[in-house]
């Protein structure tokens, strides 16, 4: 009877199995069959289970179910690397050791992480233009009133060329402020295709630099407590859009809540051995115990339909535990919240 009730198990469960005895695979049931595209049992027993999983680099879990499942790569029949997590059990029969290893195809959330991050990274764009047109608005003005003045002086007849010519220097001063402020934003939304040699003092100087104007006409401070750090490799415009994300969330924050006297960002730095850690706080109210759990979540937000995806932050929450090898969370403190991520090397 228990081996009836096992074997049932064994071929109808959706997840792969494979059965392991001194490295070598002696039973696959037909789930693992169709994963890996395999049309008989025979095509994989005797061979060694090395030769169809490949273990990441650096070990990499993933909570699925309440179970803590490592993170692998397959070798489908065709040769085609299928992501995928697995479990494994040690086992004993007749006196004799074996591994049970159970295997999901993570191939549909790889693509729906991937859908969902470009989906965010669109959600941005809006973000984005209004951050150009904070930083444009200024020089746009200026220009104006340059041409302005250089039109009344035609009327006049007054063509002094001294005078023309600091104009029209003013003019293209402001012309360059504005085309450095394009090349920042258009590399934003660049897709990594691979890790740069990158300081993230300097991933802040830019994101600095892409919100100046905003947080300005908030009056909003920031303090960047800046600080020598050792160079890694990561995907920049991903960390990018992570460390934006945040300041916008503490922008929002502030204008939500107009009676904070002194708004303020604070930046800080930690440099370890494996990691690095960066803290972003604020002091615009903190965030609501009742939702503080909640806010890592896809499609959870607290602005309304119109200004919110709630994609932002379970965003960062992909790209900093999957792409950087690290882990990001936030906490209440002094008034406000406090983000600190950490960052694999």
């Amino acid at each position: 009877m228990e081996n009836i009730v096992f074997d049932s198990f064994f071929e109808n469960t959706i997840e792969g199995i494979l059965i392991i005895e001194d490295g070598f695979i002696i039973n696959v049931n037909n789930a693992m069959l169709d994963i890996l595209h395999y049309k008989s049992k025979d095509s994989l027993i005797g061979k060694l289970a090395t030769g169809i999983l490949i273990p990441n680099i650096s070990q990499k879990y993933l909570e699925y179910n309440n179970e803590v499942y490592e993170e692998v790569s397959l070798i489908s029949k065709s040769g085609e690397i299928i992501p995928a997590i697995i479990k494994i059990k040690d086992i004993k029969e007749n006196n004799k050791n074996y591994k049970m290893v159970f295997i999901l195809n993570l191939t549909e959330f790889k693509e729906k992480e991937t859908f969902l991050l470009e989906q965010s990274r669109m959600a941005a764009m809006g973000e984005m233009i209004s951050m150009i047109a904070h930083q444009w608005r200024q020089p746009l003005s200026s220009i104006a009133a340059v041409v302005s003045n250089l039109q009344f002086r035609i009327n006049i007849g007054k063509y002094e060329a001294e005078v023309f010519e600091d104009k029209i220097s003013d003019i293209d001063r402001y012309l360059k402020y504005m085309s450095g402020t394009i090349d920042d934003f258009r590399n934003f939304f660049k897709p990594d295709k691979k890790k740069e040699l990158i300081n993230l003092s300097d991933i802040i100087t830019i994101a600095l630099k892409m919100i100046e104007k905003p947080f300005e006409n908030r009056d909003i401070k920031i303090i960047n407590n800046q600080k020598e750090l050792e160079k890694m490799y990561a995907y920049k415009n991903e960390l990018l859009q992570v460390i934006l994300n945040i300041f916008n969330n503490s922008k929002d924050a502030f204008s939500e809540n107009e009676t904070i006297i002194n708004p303020t960002v604070l930046i800080n730095y930690e440099d370890f051995d494996k990691y690095q850690i960066l803290t972003i706080s604020d002091n615009a109210g903190g965030i609501d115990e009742d939702i503080i759990n909640k806010i890592f979540d896809p499609y959870f937000s607290t602005k309304d339909a119109k200004n919110g995806t709630g994609l932002g932050l379970y965003m960062c929450k992909i790209i900093v535990e999957k792409h950087c090898n690290g882990e990001i969370k936030v906490s209440n403190i002094n008034n406000g919240a406090s983000f600190e991520i950490r960052i694999g090397k």
